[in-house]
């Protein structure tokens, strides 16, 4: 199965286990949801929202997620963040306020976690191309070549002028995780603001939900089995929280010589991290988790329990590369796997 392939199933994994969630009476005559599904930001996105002007909310939150690629998208010559790329070694360039606040998020988070997560690993993410090079895997020495360029220390970030510079030739900034959890969150303010009161976004594994569902049961919520394309690993209702974040090695990878090969790289080492197949967060917004995941994937398991303790009611389930799956105390009896 192609990435697209795998990014649609995980999709679909999630909207069946929705609409099997139950249906009451009231469910029956509530209005009718407002469905829309776009393949963008090299996922599937998918928006589901009920009330009046749910089709026009729905488009304004669609509007949000290609506004943001489009300054993010580092395979568009064009956009904001090639540009800096481009700069790199050169001069600053001017973005729009919306990419420093993405950065200084990114920043903040590289920061929190000694730099488990780095934008800067982006020459490393070219390099091995993993969904666009075929079952291409970099030497040694072209890796251990490019380890100096990551480091989002360097990265000098203007907010007053909202100027970007990159120090190093060659040094690459990488979005990616972060731009579609910041257009999530973009996206969801847009359907508030125009008075939505339930909805759903899944963007890839990063899910969240406004409210409840018309019936008044809490949004139900399928994690996907990271070895079986068609199988649920765990299922929870979203009741005490309002985002689901997960990253994982099953999307986006390639297998060579029996060994799995996914997009996410420790950006110290270079190389996929070995010991999680997938992390999945839940949480309250407004706790500020937004790609936390990824970071959690690259740190294992022990260091990210420990990271945990940093966000008070954010639970985690973590599922190893050999089918174990751990869970974080809060989500006992909360939780079925």
């Amino acid at each position: 199965m192609n990435t697209l392939g795998r990014v649609m199933t995980s999709a679909l994994l999630i909207c069946l286990l929705i609409m099997q969630a139950g249906c009451s009476m009231e469910y029956l005559f509530a209005a009718k949801p407002y469905k829309e599904t776009q393949f963008m930001m090299d996922t599937i996105i998918e928006i589901t929202a009920y009330g009046n002007n749910s089709e026009s909310a729905v488009k304004a939150a669609f509007a949000e997620f290609e506004r943001i690629n489009n300054l993010t998208n580092r395979f568009d010559e064009n956009s904001q963040i090639s540009k800096i790329n481009q700069a790199a070694g050169k001069e600053k360039v001017q973005v729009d306020s919306d990419v420093i606040a993405m950065l200084k998020m990114a920043r903040s988070r590289s920061e929190q976690l000694n730099g488990a997560l780095d934008v800067t690993v982006g020459a490393l993410t070219e390099l091995w191309g993993v969904g666009h090079k075929g079952e291409f895997i970099p030497s040694d020495a072209d890796i251990k070549a490019l380890l100096p360029l990551v480091d989002y220390r360097l990265v000098e970030i203007n907010d007053t002028d909202n100027t970007v510079f990159l120090p190093k030739a060659g040094m690459r900034i990488d979005l990616g995780a972060v731009a579609k959890a910041y257009a999530n969150r973009k996206a969801i303010d847009v359907l508030k603001a125009k008075g939505i009161k339930s909805a759903l976004v899944n963007a890839g594994g990063d899910v969240r939900v406004i409210g409840k569902r018309p019936d008044g049961q809490p949004w139900r919520i399928g994690v996907q089995d990271p070895r079986d394309s068609e199988g649920i690993a765990a299922k929870l209702s979203m009741t005490d929280w309002d985002v689901l974040e997960t990253s994982g090695d099953y999307q986006r990878f390639f297998m060579k010589d029996g060994v799995r090969y996914s997009h996410i790289i420790d950006p110290h080492t270079g190389y996929q991290p070995r010991e999680i197949a997938s992390i999945t967060i839940v949480a309250k917004a407004d706790n500020n988790v937004d790609i936390l995941s990824t970071a959690m994937f690259v740190l294992g398991i022990e260091k990210g329990m420990q990271l945990l303790k940093q966000y008070p009611g954010t639970e985690a389930i973590f599922i190893t590369t050999d089918g174990k799956k751990v869970i974080t105390p809060g989500l006992e009896g909360k939780i079925e796997l």
